[in-house]
């Protein structure tokens, strides 16, 4: 499988958009077979005699990473919208945020943001209209924002002084950009609401940079917000 995934990696990115209809057409058995899989991983069957079923299956788990990220920044985010498809949407969103949060793999956590944001900005209309995705504005606002732009930031195993971190730090910086410039004040407030208890300038100044143009100044704000806030977090243990 990991074979056949690389495969239509190279096609995706060769012919891009041409390769849509194979692609809605082979995407829901690849997705059945390979959430089976990996769900091996962390199953309870997979025993630590397994050392190299596991490691094939870390392998696997990866490539999918890899085929999901291909696919969104190819304009082929469609296909996960496909009738057939839709039945693993929830399950993909799931690995997506989960691996967005806690993944060891900086570079890894980095392509999931990626790929959040490429959704956002192909299934999320900035006026008020039908939702093309039921259900996906609220779960990047209540959830993905949240969870990944700011729980995951606050824990201390996230690393400001890692080359890599930081790259990441920037993808989470610009998704919640992009996540106002889609939802305006229905993703500031609840945002805002989450993170910034006290003082009430905190979130003034945040909702002032988010609002700017110089994402460098968002992104170091943000940054010494968060370290402020980790503070916080000390003083209340």
């Amino acid at each position: 499988m990991v074979g056949f995934l690389l495969l239509l990696n190279q096609l995706i990115c060769k012919f891009s958009t041409l390769v849509r209809d194979i692609l809605e057409e082979v995407f829901p058995t690849i997705a059945g077979r390979v959430f089976s899989a990996i769900q091996r991983v962390v199953d309870s069957s997979v025993t630590e005699t397994n050392t190299e079923e596991i490691r094939e299956l870390q392998e696997l788990q990866k490539t999918l990473y890899t085929f999901l990220h291909v696919i969104a920044t190819h304009d082929l985010s469609s296909v996960f919208l496909s009738p057939r498809s839709r039945d693993y949407l929830t399950s993909i969103m799931q690995l997506l945020l989960h691996t967005s949060c806690h993944h060891k793999d900086i570079v890894t956590r980095k392509a999931c943001v990626q790929i959040f944001i490429k959704l956002i900005k192909d299934w999320c209309a900035k006026s008020s209209g039908e939702e093309k995705v039921p259900g996906f504005k609220s779960f990047i606002i209540e959830t993905f924002a949240t969870n990944c732009c700011l729980y995951s930031v606050l824990d201390k195993s996230f690393e400001f002084g890692d080359a890599n971190t930081l790259v990441l730090f920037g993808e989470i910086v610009l998704a919640q950009k992009v996540m106002y410039e889609k939802f305006g004040d229905d993703f500031l407030v609840h945002f805002v609401s989450k993170g910034f208890p006290s003082p009430q300038n905190l979130a003034e100044q945040y909702c002032q940079k988010l609002k700017g143009n110089d994402i460098k100044a968002l992104r170091s704000y943000y940054q010494s917000l968060i370290e402020h806030l980790r503070v916080q977090q000390n003083g209340s243990l």
